[in-house]
């Protein structure tokens, strides 16, 4: 394990932070779960639903809780469009839902974490099964009618995280919900820093051996930090398929997260 991973940079940051989680869990939830219920999440609140605007207040809380400052540039189009992002670690997930409460396609061992899998499971996160066609498949067939449903749905075509710091190469099956029902594709470069210190990928990515409940502790006991979130501009040109799309998403997402 890391040097970055063994040691908590402020730990006494815990002895206010992590009462302000705990309440914000045992508070903020069933709140949060009460604006989910048929009818009342309907209620229209601006360009939102209640449901949708409680879902992302409660995300947009926990990242000030963990001392994360969202800094948001671009913006999504309007409509249903397929949100394609690189992946640091798993506060990927509520930075693009502090963003707009999406359906998001996250490996399925995030179903089996400790309270962070019943939370995916309710904001509507897709499992996946990485590895297995038939998942793939079933996945794809989801996306399909969530985003001719009106939906904005989001991905991470890397395939899962990597320690290396930088963009790796996007896989391109999950592209193809975005060709079959005519949606633009959102490229969206995600980055974690600090001034004075530049990129914090070391910082926020699992170490070897590091466990979740490990990295959330450590991960809050962080001074303050800038989560950004790079919007680039909607990629409608299918020349190429899945395979075309992908590599000119990836091209927009690399070169935003190295400038």
């Amino acid at each position: 394990m890391s040097d970055a991973a063994r040691r908590f940079r402020q730990p006494w940051r815990l002895l206010w932070r992590l009462p302000l989680f705990t309440l914000h869990v045992v508070v903020g939830i069933p709140l949060t779960l009460f604006c989910f219920i048929p009818g009342i999440g309907r209620i229209p609140t601006g360009s939102m639903t209640l449901r949708q605007r409680a879902h992302r207040t409660w995300k947009q809380v926990l990242l000030r809780i963990f001392g994360i400052r969202l800094r948001i540039s671009g913006r999504l189009p309007d409509g249903p469009c397929l949100v394609v992002a690189n992946h640091i670690t798993w506060l990927d997930i509520v930075m693009l839902h502090a963003l707009w409460p999406m359906w998001l396609v996250a490996k399925s061992e995030i179903e089996r974490w400790p309270l962070v899998g019943v939370l995916a499971r309710l904001a509507g996160t897709i499992f996946i099964v990485r590895g297995s066609t038939e998942s793939r498949r079933r996945v794809a067939r989801r996306m399909s009618a969530l985003l001719k449903r009106g939906d904005r749905v989001g991905i991470f075509p890397e395939g899962g995280i990597r320690r290396e710091r930088g963009v790796k190469v996007f896989h391109a099956p999950l592209f193809g919900p975005a060709i079959r029902t005519g949606v633009p594709v959102v490229p969206v470069a995600i980055r974690f820093e600090r001034a004075g210190e530049g990129d914090l990928h070391d910082t926020m990515v699992f170490a070897p051996g590091e466990n979740f409940l490990f990295n959330l502790l450590r991960v809050m006991a962080e001074p303050p930090l800038d989560g950004r979130l790079l919007i680039g501009a909607p990629l409608t040109d299918c020349e190429g398929g899945r395979r075309g799309l992908s590599r000119r998403a990836h091209r927009v997402v690399r070169e935003a997260y190295d400038a």
